[in-house]
């Protein structure tokens, strides 16, 4: 009776050690977390702009997904603030390639596309950052407002969390008054969709009205 007693208290006090043993043999083996270097990357300033920006709502769509799991997708609308998109997607494979596309519309009768889209490769542009102004300025605005995900390939394999969130400092010089909306999504090389949403935003100028958008 006293050996199995022993045999108890020495298992308990060894598991702690063999737990630490494995969590840091785990860490160790674990890539470590790099994050993107961007030195041409904009940095926005507080300047006033000849607009306004109030987004209506961020919606998730092409629910439910089949390479990932969207947790949370809200719209929270704040008095004198932008309103936040709070963002949550599991996503449980491993990506070295995956796709980011953004498309603008902007609304007439209805939405017609906008002469700015994006599309690009996320691994190879953080390795390769490209000098195209718009990639730049919306991977920009990335860089501002979730820093914490823009780190080196591999991506995946986690639990994604972000609050989201535009204004006016993130735009252009001058952008067209009118209602316009943002599409966009997240793929895999094998064109399945990880996570896609739409912004919708108004544009509210004072003064005289220009044409397109001026950098």
């Amino acid at each position: 009776m006293k050996l199995a007693s022993k045999n108890v208290l020495y298992s308990a006090s060894i598991l702690p050690v063999v737990a630490a043993h494995l969590i840091v043999e785990a860490y160790c083996d674990a890539k470590p977390i790099v994050p993107v270097h961007h030195p041409k990357r904009i940095k926005f300033a507080n300047e006033s702009k000849p607009f306004t920006v109030h987004v209506t709502k961020y919606v998730c769509t092409e629910t439910p997904y089949n390479e990932s799991e969207l947790l949370q997708c809200k719209t929270i609308l704040r008095r004198n603030k932008p309103a936040l998109f709070n963002i949550s997607v599991h996503v449980p494979i491993v990506l070295n390639t995956f796709f980011f596309e953004v498309k603008t519309y902007y609304r007439l009768n209805d939405y017609q596309q906008f002469p700015a889209e994006i599309h690009t490769e996320v691994c190879s542009y953080f390795r390769h950052p490209s000098e195209d102004i718009l990639s730049r300025h919306i991977m920009s605005v990335m860089f501002e407002t979730v820093p914490h995900l823009m780190y080196y390939c591999p991506h995946g394999n986690t639990t994604y969390h972000a609050a989201f969130w535009i204004e006016d400092r993130f735009f252009p010089k001058s952008m067209p008054a009118g209602d316009f909306r943002m599409d966009v999504r997240f793929r895999t090389v094998r064109n399945i969709t990880i996570l896609a949403y739409r912004i919708y935003f108004s544009v509210r100028r004072q003064g005289i009205w220009k044409s397109l958008i001026e950098w």
